[in-house]
């Protein structure tokens, strides 16, 4: 924080006693002190106030410039940085004074609005980039209000105007002193949309005075149905429902008013979402038949191109008044089925029947929406067209011609119903659709070859592959030819980073890189880690007490790695290994080959390579160094090889025993591994398995919980790194995800434990990504509940590489289609994920051959997603029968799934209980609409 004695010492004393209230942040005393100056202190003050905001800035920004400069690899001459290197530094300083400045943008602004003498000037004061406050409820609103509004009243309403105007979204951080001052002066708001919308995203003020201005802009401003849409009448009115229904039986709202604001809304159009206020405000109305007759015109005007549910409420407003003009009458019935909404049209068909019905001679008039019917995208609005025509045919006369010669927009078996009695051309029925076979697996690649020379390598080690080159390549050239290693790496490597050396902890595979090539072109070049300062407990005391360290916080303090708790386990693993190989080239203990080095891209070790590595550390009389040892047995295939095993136990080494051993013995069982689902209620986590939720909402806090449990295998690092995952992530969790894979490429299931903490509700964290599980993928050992919920996670999030990896997975074999469906359906029921994204990407995998697997993805799914007792069936529950009836067809799938059974013997006529029915007899085999 900037002290009193860091800005300027020159200025009356009233103005000390500004700056200092200022640089210390007492807004409420600051606020008294403002409204006491004299007018000659209230000019200086203004005068001053510019000048000392430019020496605060300056002030912030070379802190932190002294503070990255300390904390960066890069040399103390920044003209020799990289462009991108000054950049960067330049977007960090610039992010630490904007934080420092806002922490005293609060009285700055107070003491700019009690002092500045023109409102445009205050506006620009108080409206300064590095003064807006971040947040919607700044702070200083209250000590704001007090000196604004204790200045003339002129000068108020200009101020007040003029703030209204920079108000630009809903959640504009200067909206709430503008709302106040606006109240408190009885001003006239200005005609500005945002501010409408700021204003109805703004808590609601019982009796507000601004209800009467700017209620009635609701229905004009652009973004107000956007931002009321979670509005709701059920269980009972919600806030601004709640505040107008009681405006209503106060009298002091016009129900012509509110009803003529929400017609015109509808006219003016908007899709679904920013409507649907205004369509619960019209349902809160309800109309009486008087009213609804006299707008009947324009809910004419609303069905043709209106979004469903506005055409719905119009529809209904319409069939409860009347009579109608018949020339209106058809020309609303053939707008209802023309449009795509199944419903829409299927109420432009029952409208149709009781009209025909009524008055047979309109029959004639009503057969080109018949026609229309015949070509609609739902076979059920087509199969209901016919029903009608079958049923009516005796009534048409001029009409049966039209009615004919659109029998070839209708299906096969519909079509040759219409035309044995109006007569016509059926068409032939399309070939069913035939997925195409999964794509050829792909066998996985080679791993490269060792070398030191990889260029700009210190400045992109997030690629673990690279880095595992790097390290082969440094070792087996630094046991051949020490000079030749420090040629190759000093055109890189060879400028100084003392900020390497002054980091507590090397968290990222880089700094290790740069350790070691640092080393290798300047032995010696780190000063180690110093001690720490004394602590005395016992200070004044006769006694004498000396603190022995835990040996092992020492070793890990000394040798820059951090805690266990405070990273990842796989990240930890990596930082061991890289840290034995950095005290192993200092000490002079390196061997002459890395045991680990993959042999192919997935991260798996050739056992019999390993045993030529042991080989050549015997030859060289040197030991294997312990962490690359075990990392080279979890990288071993899956099975007993025991022709490996033997040759390992002919070497004569400790390192090579253990290798036979393990390869003798089968390797790593399988630990158990999963997850349950838990969430946050308040503050304290439960899981769903011990108990629901107390009420909806939570999907935001809910997380897999991981399970992790193995047997010792008297490996301390592997050991270590089979520990159970922690459900949240912490600090560095998270690092280096990208090389954990090629730790456990023979166990990929304990990798996809590991990332679980990095799913859901990661945003601006470390989070899992699909080139994550593309690696997993071409890896080995089964695969269980937590991959399925990683690529659950993707396919609901419609990421582009989903779908291709679901496709390339299921290729593989393996993939656990069961699990998967029903993680779909639990990510739907207990978190933000919706039905359609997870319905559209299976579509797409099934199409592209993965038919089979996406069948018994479905089998998964649907028992979670359909609605249970007490639930109602939606459109999506309809959707993703469908789907699933479509997929049966196309992977020739029989059986039955209990719940589709009991929903299609439900009795009811809903598209849901269609669908279940179709889906139940195409299992069965008896699908008469089969081909």
């Amino acid at each position: 924080m900037t002290s009193a004695t860091q800005v300027h010492e020159h200025g009356s004393p009233a103005w000390q006693e500004v700056r200092d209230l200022i640089t210390e942040r007492r807004t409420r005393f600051l606020a008294d002190r403002v409204l006491a100056l004299t007018e000659a202190e209230r000019i200086e003050v203004a005068r001053l106030l510019p000048e000392l905001l430019t020496e605060l800035r300056e002030a912030a920004a070379r802190r932190a410039r002294e503070s990255w400069m300390a904390g960066n690899d890069l040399d103390d001459d920044e003209a020799s940085w990289p462009e991108s290197a000054r950049n960067n530094l330049d977007l960090l300083i610039e992010f630490d004074v904007r934080e420092e400045l806002e922490q005293l943008a609060g009285p700055l602004r107070v003491a700019g609005a009690g002092t500045i003498s023109g409102s445009a000037a205050t506006v620009a004061w108080l409206t300064r980039r590095e003064l807006r406050p971040r947040q919607q409820t700044p702070s200083d609103t209250e000590h704001l209000l007090r000196v604004l509004t204790a200045r003339p009243a002129a000068w108020h309403a200009d101020v007040t105007t003029r703030l209204a105007g920079k108000i630009r979204t809903a959640a504009d951080p200067g909206a709430p002193l503008v709302l106040a001052l606006l109240r408190a002066g009885g001003i006239e708001p200005p005609p500005h949309d945002p501010l409408v919308v700021a204003w109805v995203s703004s808590p609601v003020v019982t009796s507000d005075p601004l209800v009467t201005t700017l209620l009635p802009r609701i229905f004009e401003a652009q973004g107000v149905g956007r931002a009321l849409r979670e509005e709701r009448l059920t269980p009972a009115p919600t806030r601004w429902l709640g505040l107008i229904r009681r405006l209503l039986a106060s009298g002091r709202l016009s129900r012509d008013q509110l009803l003529d604001g929400c017609v015109s809304r509808f006219l003016r159009g908007g899709d679904a979402a920013d409507l649907r206020f205004f369509v619960r405000l019209h349902t809160l109305l309800d109309p009486a038949p008087a009213e609804a007759a006299a707008r009947a015109r324009d809910y004419l005007r609303l069905l043709p191109a209106a979004p469903g549910t506005v055409a719905e409420l119009a529809l209904a407003q319409v069939r409860r008044t009347g009579p109608h003009d018949s020339a209106d009458v058809a020309e609303a019935i053939g707008v209802l089925v023309f449009r795509a909404e199944a419903k829409l049209a299927r109420a432009g068909l029952s409208w149709l029947d009781e009209r025909v019905r009524r008055s047979p001679a309109t029959a004639d008039e009503l057969a080109p929406a018949l026609a229309t019917a015949f070509a609609h995208t739902s076979y059920e609005v087509q199969s209901r067209a016919v029903q009608l025509a079958l049923k009516h045919a005796a009534r048409f006369e001029k009409g049966t011609v039209l009615i004919a010669e659109a029998v070839p927009s209708l299906p096969v078996d519909l079509g040759a119903r219409v035309a044995a009695v109006f007569g016509g051309d059926t068409t032939e029925a399309p070939a069913p659709f035939a997925p195409p076979p999964l794509p050829p697996v792909e066998a996985v690649g080679r791993f490269p070859g060792p070398t030191a020379a990889l260029g700009t390598l210190s400045w992109n080690t997030h690629d673990w592959a690279t880095v595992e080159r790097w390290l082969a390549g440094f070792v087996a050239l630094a046991a051949d030819d020490r000079t030749a290693l420090r040629e190759q790496l000093a055109p890189v490597f060879g400028d100084r980073r003392p900020s390497l050396y002054a980091a507590a902890r090397w968290l990222d595979p880089s700094q290790w890189v740069v350790a070691l090539a640092q080393e290798a072109i300047t032995p010696g070049a780190d000063p180690g880690v110093p001690d720490p300062e004394p602590v005395s407990t016992w200070a004044g005391s006769s006694l004498s007490v000396r603190v022995m360290p835990d040996p092992a916080v020492e070793f890990r303090r000394r040798n820059r790695l951090p805690e266990p708790h405070s990273v990842s386990p796989p990240h930890l693993f990596v930082l061991h290994r890289l840290c034995e190989l950095y005290r192993a080239f200092r000490t002079g203990a390196l061997p002459p080959v890395l045991l680990a080095t993959p042999t192919l891209m997935s991260g798996s070790l050739d056992p019999e390579v390993l045993v030529d590595r042991l080989e050549a550390c015997a030859a060289a009389g040197c030991d294997p160094l312990s962490a690359d040892l075990q990392q080279a047995l979890l990288r071993l295939p899956r099975g007993i090889h025991p022709e490996a095993a033997e040759r390992a136990g002919r070497v004569a080494s400790h390192a090579a025993a253990t290798v036979a051993s393990w390869l003798a013995e089968g390797g790593l069982p399988d630990p158990e591994t999963g997850f349950t689902w838990g969430y946050l209620e308040g503050a304290s986590g439960y899981l769903f398995d011990e108990r629901e939720p107390a009420h909806d909402g939570c999907h935001r806090d809910v997380r897999p919980v991981p399970v992790l449990r193995a047997e010792p295998t008297g490996h301390p690092l592997i050991d270590d790194l089979l520990r159970k995952p922690a459900p949240w992530r912490r600090g560095d969790h998270g690092r280096a995800m990208a090389w954990w894979p090629a730790i456990l490429p023979s166990h990929r299931e304990v990798v996809s434990v590991n990332y679980l903490p990095h799913l859901l509700n990661q945003w601006s964290a470390p989070s899992v990504d699909p080139a994550h599980l593309a690696m997993l993928a071409e890896a080995d050992g089964p695969l269980g509940d937590a991959t399925a919920l990683i690529l659950a996670t993707f396919l609901a999030g419609r990421d582009q590489e989903a779908v291709p990896l679901l496709v390339r997975m299921a290729a593989r074999g393996g993939l656990p289609t069961g699990v998967l469906g029903r993680q779909l359906g639990l990510l739907i029921r207990r978190t933000w994920f919706e039905t359609r994204p997870v319905l559209a990407s299976l579509a797409e995998a099934a199409q592209q051959g993965a038919q089979a697997q996406v069948w018994e993805i479905l089998m998964g799914l649907l028992p979670v997603l359909l609605p249970g007792e007490g639930e109602r069936p939606t459109v999506t529950h309809a959707e993703a029968v469908a789907l699933a009836a479509d997929v049966a067809l196309w992977s020739g799938a029989r059986g039955e799934i209990a719940a589709v059974s009991t929903h299609a013997a439900s009795g009811r006529n809903s598209r849901f209980a269609r669908e279940c029915a179709r889906l139940r007899d195409r299992l069965a085999g008896h699908d008469a609409s089969a081909g």
